[in-house]
């Protein structure tokens, strides 16, 4: 607003514009910057009532108050360099906190420049609208739950025995359905593992977790915990991890709900329905807990609202060019993407921008350059107004006339998108990519009598690429690549099995493991799993489930039984147990199945026996 405009509204508001009695005054407002100074929520640059005072000496201010004017007190703190009466027309007061620093100063500026408004009253106890009782305990990671790795990443102890996880919406997704807890212990129980209890806080998002549903089986039926009550505040619902009260327009409640003393809220999973209904909150349920995936929270903030609607990095790319976005017809996911990313940051309430903090963005990229920071005031005056039936289209419509009136600015806040810079963690290394029968699937195995007969026809039972051995169990397996002079690859070993009407080894004790290893010495590559759920999988031949004693474990430093990309299955010598095998690198199997001839493996030998 104009000085003009600021000083009628505080009076419609029965308050006095921004005035400062004394220096005792201003030193309390400098003490909250140093109080606040990490966790700053207003913003920074304020009109006062202080004005040249015309019926008094040149250059004596007064604070325009409703008794008359009171000139200034002795002691308040100006700019360096103030006032100055720049262009012989700067007689209005303009009031700072100041930006990334702690300390509050005063400046003469033009009496028509807009900046924000501010008045003061006495403190009284006006009736205030009730705000939902979330828990007051700070959600964080209980150390105890996790362990560092060689790099000194902290990681989440045996995070597969939570429940089930996935990578899907921008973010780690736990259905931790290992225990039923009540509201209050589940929310606990996520911020103990360095999760939040999930918010189903947007239609967008809701969407989006209907297609895990539909893919994978423990979500696809269920009652999960989420982090929305109305407790202590009936009907007025908050998403306590959010900290953010819900939206009617973006939620859908099962039929008769929310009931009244009902106060807590639970995803209902029945396959492709996804509804929120409200329980008392000691009953004892599943839960959901999720984080964003690592990144800077601005990055991982756009792969999140990116994912939600599907919008592809070209398209990212395409808002940050002006020129292309202003003639191109944007699409309604495009749209609903940049309300998204808007929520997100804080600038897009449901409906409209947010005033404070579109104004905080404005003045962090001005860095309070006076004027980039009344051009951007101004912008934000002519596009704050658009509203449209769509909350996705008055998102665009805000941000392309953004675009138009101050591109520089706008591009600034969106690429920057400053008071927004902490790291995001994971808890977990990753969400496994789950082992499948990735020979047996491909390749169907064909008998080869010809090669049969050449193996049993040589009298030292040995063929180019292995030959039979029997071990003290006295039990015979073909050995391959007994001459130890070449890494073996699995494609070519299958097929060889195959040929010979073998299968390969498939290993159901830690004895086995360790009688054959006794023999061979070298890592060697045996049969495939295929994992049954996140925690277990089976041998693809016989379909025994491998005990969790046939594996390696992380305190014995090698690779995670749960690895983050493509991987197989082997013997490790050092270890004489079953340890995952992987590249860093998501089509590990591909190449195996398109670089036959390479020797990139990881295994000097196989083994293979009779079905």
């Amino acid at each position: 607003m104009t000085w003009l405009s600021s000083f009628k509204q505080c009076s419609a508001l029965g308050m006095e514009t921004l005035n400062i009695d004394n220096a005792a005054e201003q030193l309390g407002l400098t003490n909250m910057t140093n109080v606040y100074k990490d966790k700053w929520k207003a913003n920074f640059n304020y009109w006062t009532s202080g004005k040249i005072n015309k019926g008094s000496p040149e250059r004596q201010w007064s604070f325009c108050e409703s008794t008359g004017p009171t000139i200034f007190a002795p002691g308040l703190k100006w700019e360096a360099g103030q006032p100055d009466n720049t262009g012989g027309s700067e007689s209005c007061v303009h009031f700072r906190f100041v930006l990334n620093d702690t300390g509050t100063t005063m400046s003469d500026r033009n009496c028509t420049n807009k900046y924000i408004f501010a008045c003061k009253m006495q403190i009284e106890a006006p009736a205030q609208p009730c705000v939902a009782s979330c828990p007051s305990k700070i959600c964080q990671r209980n150390p105890d739950n996790f362990i560092k790795d060689a790099r000194g990443n902290s990681y989440l102890i045996d995070y597969m025995n939570y429940g089930s996880w996935y990578d899907g919406c921008g973010r780690n997704i736990l259905a931790h359905n290992s225990t039923m807890l009540s509201w209050a212990a589940a929310r606990d129980k996520c911020c103990d593992i360095g999760l939040t209890l999930a918010s189903m806080e947007t239609a967008g998002k809701l969407s989006c977790f209907s297609k895990i549903t539909t893919k994978y089986a423990p979500y696809s039926f269920g009652d999960f915990w989420l982090s929305g009550t109305d407790l202590n505040c009936p009907s007025n619902f908050r998403w306590c991890s959010l900290g953010r009260d819900f939206v009617d327009s973006e939620l859908k409640w099962k039929t008769g709900h929310p009931k009244a003393d009902l106060d807590c809220v639970y995803l209902e999973v029945r396959n492709r329905s996804l509804l929120l209904a409200s329980a008392n909150c000691a009953e004892n349920k599943t839960f959901l807990c999720e984080v964003r995936k690592k990144a800077t929270a601005q990055r991982a903030m756009q792969t999140e609202c990116a994912e939600i609607w599907d919008i592809t990095s070209d398209q990212i790319d395409l808002l940050m060019n002006v020129s292309a976005f202003l003639s191109a017809d944007i699409s309604f996911n495009l749209k609903c993407f940049l309300k998204c990313v808007g929520i997100e940051i804080g600038i897009f309430d449901i409906g409209a921008l947010n005033s404070i903090a579109t104004l905080r963005q404005i003045e962090f990229v001005s860095q309070e350059e006076p004027e980039k920071l009344e051009h951007g005031f101004v912008a934000y005056d002519t596009c704050s107004g658009r509203k449209f039936d769509d909350e996705c289209v008055t998102a665009y419509e805000t941000y392309k006339c953004g675009l138009q009136e101050a591109p520089d600015l706008v591009s600034n806040i969106i690429s920057n998108n400053f008071d927004n810079n902490s790291i995001l963690s994971s808890p977990t290394p990753c969400v496994p990519l789950r082992r499948t029968c990735w020979l047996s699937d491909r390749y169907p195995c064909i008998i080869n009598q010809t090669a049969i007969d050449r193996l049993n026809s040589d009298p030292n039972k040995r063929d180019d690429q292995g030959k039979w051995v029997t071990l003290s169990n006295n039990r015979t397996y073909y050995f391959g690549n007994p001459d130890g002079l070449r890494l073996v690859n699995p494609v070519n070993v299958y097929k060889h099995c195959c040929e010979l009407g073998l299968k390969f080894f498939e290993p159901e004790t830690v004895e086995e493991i360790e009688l054959f290893l006794q023999f061979s010495y070298a890592d060697t590559f045996v049969g495939e799993t295929v994992s049954v759920n996140q925690t277990h999988e089976a041998w693809c031949h016989s379909r025994v489930v491998l005990p969790d004693s046939l594996f390696a474990n992380a305190s014995q430093e090698i690779a995670s039984r749960y690895a983050c990309f493509g991987s197989i299955v082997g013997m490790s010598a050092n270890y004489k147990r079953i340890k995952a095998y992987t590249y860093l690198q998501e089509n590990f199997v591909e190449y195996y199945y398109n670089n036959q001839s390479s020797p990139m493996t990881f295994f000097a030998t196989f083994v293979c026996v009779k079905p």
